[in-house]
């Protein structure tokens, strides 16, 4: 996957770029090739929901809309699927058709969420003569071969970078030797009219058709460097005294199903399959988990924040940015016994159920209105440069 080319193909490529400037309209097109059920694509419709009538979002597909893009849709929201890049291999004519897309539809700027969708946007736009933002959703990671040329030359061309974390805000600028002015740390939010705590569990319990007793439960997509495996090897550990709920979908379906099979936890580990709207099923939870062995700034987690819901979680960069170092329910994410010594105790003991709420409440979680405020003034600077 990649350039149809060689390194020096590439760069005579970029070296190619021309077009005319939009003349600084605020209309913003929101790249991705697909809105699956994700982080980055529940955030950018909090974002587009709130944004000031002066900034005219367009969410913008490049393959197919995706759950979340169809749900887009049927809300209202303005979405375009424009499929120019049917496989992830990008192709000079499917960047000019991109380009000539942004022109014909008046685009000022680009604001760019995923690699493919970044590597297609960034070259379109500057086609175009328009500027653009790589939203970089992840943790700094050492980026090899193919990929990692191709992602200097991303963020070195793009006009703004945006990351979720100081941490990683520094190393994209050290990696890719960037001007500090041109990247920004805006850390996730999510949207409080829809993520708060429920006044009765019982009752919401009730409406969504589950059992009494102690719920556990993980909102995340079935991928390896999600972990489940370690929630259901802890529930294995503590016995028969809560049930867990994994909402999410993906590749490792059937392994999960074999394990939980050759564990003898049916019934105790189900795999919910995706659920929309979630914050429903968040709320009816007794407890959080997220065991992942890589996260870039997990909404899940802010979500379970947001409900007012005890969190167990991996101590790893992207969950510790949210939590803080300090959190008590902080654990290595293949120690598993350690896990399960966590859950067992949430499970058993209220006044630990209640020092990880104490402890939650002193969070500070980035507000959506902030976010979408800063972002807008960065669009309207970005825009009156052209």
């Amino acid at each position: 996957m990649g350039f149809s080319g060689s390194p020096a193909v590439f760069d005579s490529f970029l070296m190619s770029q021309s077009g005319d400037p939009n003349g600084g309209r605020a209309k913003v097109a929101f790249l991705f090739v697909s809105m699956p059920v994700g982080g980055a694509e529940d955030l950018i419709l909090s974002v587009v929901r709130r944004l000031p009538r002066d900034i005219h979002p367009r969410l913008v597909c490049l393959r197919s809309l995706g759950m979340l893009g169809e749900e887009a849709r049927a809300s209202g929201l303005p979405i375009d699927l424009v499929p120019v890049f049917p496989t992830k291999r990008i192709t000079p004519f499917g960047v000019l058709r991109l380009s000539r897309w942004f022109r014909d539809q008046g685009i000022g700027l680009v604001h760019a969420h995923n690699y493919h969708d970044q590597l297609f946007g960034v070259l379109a736009a500057k086609l175009a003569g328009i500027p653009v933002i790589v939203h970089l959703h992840k943790t700094m990671t050492e980026r090899r071969g193919r990929k990692g040329f191709l992602m200097k030359r991303i963020f070195r061309m793009a006009d703004h970078v945006v990351t979720l974390s100081e941490e990683t805000r520094l190393g994209v600028i050290s990696s890719y030797a960037l001007d500090p002015k041109k990247v920004t740390c805006l850390p996730n939010a999510i949207d409080p009219s829809v993520f708060f705590p429920g006044k009765d569990p019982a009752i919401e319990r009730a409406a969504l058709g589950l059992e009494e007793g102690f719920l556990i439960g993980s909102v995340a997509q079935l991928h390896k460097t999600k972990n489940h495996e370690a929630t259901i090897a802890a529930i294995g550990i503590i016995g028969g005294i809560a049930t867990c709920r994994i909402f999410g979908e993906g590749e490792e379906r059937e392994m999960l199903e074999g394990l939980i099979s050759s564990s003898s936890l049916h019934g105790r580990v189900i795999l919910e399959g995706r659920r929309r709207p979630i914050a429903p099923w968040i709320r009816a939870l007794d407890l959080f988990v997220l065991p992942s062995r890589w996260e870039g700034q997990p909404m899940a987690i802010l979500q379970a924040l947001a409900c007012g819901i005890p969190i167990l979680a991996s101590r790893i960069e992207g969950n510790v940015a949210i939590l803080g170092a300090h959190h008590p329910g902080l654990f290595a994410p293949e120690d598993h016994h350690s896990y399960a010594g966590l859950m067992a105790k949430a499970v058993q003991d209220a006044s630990f159920r209640r020092e990880l709420l104490d402890y939650q409440a002193t969070l500070a979680p980035t507000s959506l209105g902030d976010l979408t405020g800063t972002l807008a003034l960065l669009y309207q600077r970005l825009v009156s440069r052209v």
